[in-house]
């Protein structure tokens, strides 16, 4: 069955079916009905238009703890949507995905996020009071044309001078973003753009840091490949003076990812563990004085794999930002 076809149905049958008390489906409902397996969405690579449409049918379906909103429009008129759970929840835990187009992964994951907190979530009673903000496709325009024409595309498609195309989103945040001495042209992979927030993607994460900067209590931008859990700061070796918080969370979830599934995550900052980065939206959250804001680069196998691994990744991913946000939660209480 297509992904297209399991939508259709959902949307048919959805109408049909009562979420009970804590908002899963009831045994009966998921033993009787395969289409409701959260597996049916995570077996292939959905488009843009497939993604936006199960978010819609999923906050449907589960309206009384999801909603979809839509953060802003992209230069080809594409939504920039977000899916929250658990909207009256005090504390708030961030999850952005794919600023870089090619990094598949880290949509994927998100998915499988959202399918395990909203099917599953009695296994996670240490999360009950969390709302979860989850951007799976931050960068649609991008993602579509890796689907479309270029797989290792990496910026979004925003027109800029002399007739390039596209701005690296990861290098587009106002923190330091003018800082860099060498900014490159729009014809580089990492441009960082015209101007500081120039980009429609930049200015909703950056409204969304700003206004939730208070209740935020674990902003997490998820990236492939590479298996390292960066903190603050980006754009110089030395961390950030008030780092305590965010390095204890960022080794919470290398540790779990560790003891489950024996890969190794190195924990530092970008320039210790990679290159000095301007612009970043890791240090933007960080200036807003936002708990932790880390930056997880996931998996160690490359941009391109088979639709058998998205599970798999799904759930290392998980295990990581499961550990961070219950570190984050009792952290936050100590501040």
């Amino acid at each position: 069955m297509s992904a297209r076809q399991f939508f259709i149905q959902l949307y048919m049958l959805s109408f049909l079916i009562i979420p009970n008390t804590n908002g899963l489906l009831s045994n009966s409902l998921r033993q009787s009905n395969d289409l409701f397996e959260p597996s049916n969405v995570l077996n292939s690579f959905l488009s843009y238009e497939d993604i936006k449409e199960f978010m819609l049918l999923t906050a449907q379906q589960f309206a009384d703890r999801a909603s979809v909103e839509k953060l802003g429009e992209t230069a080809l008129g594409r939504d920039i949507d977000m899916f929250v759970i658990n909207p009256r929840a005090a504390k708030t835990v961030i999850l952005v995905a794919n600023l870089h187009a090619r990094e598949w992964a880290t949509t994927t994951s998100a998915l499988y996020i959202i399918t395990e907190l909203l099917y599953y979530g009695e296994k996670y009673p240490e999360l009950k009071d969390i709302r979860w903000m989850i951007m799976p496709l931050a960068n649609p325009d991008g993602y579509e044309y890796t689907r479309e024409n270029d797989r290792y595309w990496s910026k979004n498609r925003s027109p800029q001078a002399g007739g390039s195309v596209g701005v690296d989103l990861n290098a587009n945040f106002a923190h330091m973003w003018d800082k860099n001495d060498k900014p490159g042209t729009p014809e580089d992979r990492t441009y960082r753009g015209p101007s500081a927030a120039s980009e429609a993607e930049t200015i909703a994460i950056s409204t969304l840091l700003e206004d939730f900067a208070f209740d935020t209590i674990l902003y997490v931008d998820m990236h492939s490949f590479g298996n390292h859990i960066f903190y603050p700061w980006g754009f110089t070796s030395e961390p950030a003076p008030d780092a305590k918080v965010v390095k204890a969370v960022a080794f919470a979830g290398a540790d779990a990812i560790r003891a489950r599934f024996e890969e190794y995550y190195t924990v530092g900052t970008p320039s210790a563990l990679f290159k000095s980065v301007f612009g970043t939206s890791l240090d933007y959250c960080h200036v807003l004085a936002i708990n932790a804001c880390v930056w997880l680069e996931m998996t160690n196998s490359g941009f391109q794999f088979g639709e058998d691994r998205i599970v798999s990744y799904g759930e290392e991913a998980w295990e990581g930002i499961r550990a961070m946000a219950i570190k984050a939660d009792e952290l936050s209480n100590l501040l």
